[in-house]
């Protein structure tokens, strides 16, 4: 696991190079996630110009605990690692996410800075969707940013029930 030096050093994803791929390619990246139900393969291609590519090795840190950059990232291939520092600064991991998931949704929402880091557990393909590219899609395209802004929501819900559950496992009577 990367240390807590490493990751509040991190610039994140947003500082690597993006990969040039056409957009009927990003939008095959998409289809073949759990995205791929919720929009149609024409909605897909005009969700895509929105996003930019990313490839990154293992290790990679995606974003850090703290930082301020809003973007959501979809997970196209590959598996990633949830961190979030304990009580004495150490970074615990909480969970690894796969193909269809996304990370970073709660600052496209609530603009706060990130609630935990995001480090690659293996080779990944990330799809990134930064606050502006997200605010264009909304003034462009608002039927598809409806979808996509329900599509968050809905994640949102389902991590809040998730993580409710696991509270009331540790808490005493």
């Amino acid at each position: 696991m990367v240390t807590a030096e490493e990751l509040k050093a991190a610039d994140g994803i947003l500082a690597e190079a993006k990969v040039d791929l056409p957009v009927f390619e990003k939008s095959e990246l998409i289809e073949a996630t759990a995205w791929g139900k919720d929009f149609s393969f024409e909605q897909i291609k005009k969700l895509a110009r929105y996003m930019d590519l990313y490839k990154v090795q293992r290790k990679a840190i995606i974003f850090s605990e703290g930082e301020k950059k809003a973007y959501l990232v979809l997970i196209a291939r590959g598996h990633v690692d949830v961190i979030k520092f304990d009580t004495h600064n150490k970074p615990k991991k909480i969970t690894t996410l796969g193909p269809g998931k996304t990370i970073g949704e709660m600052s496209l929402i609530d603009g706060e800075p990130r609630s935990a880091s995001v480090v690659a557990a293996t080779d990944a393909s990330l799809l990134v969707m930064t606050a502006v590219h997200f605010n264009e899609l909304n003034k462009a395209l608002p039927g598809i940013g409806l979808i996509l802004a329900l599509k968050i929501a809905k994640q949102m819900s389902q991590y809040l029930r998730l993580t409710s559950g696991r509270l009331i496992d540790h808490l005493g009577e």
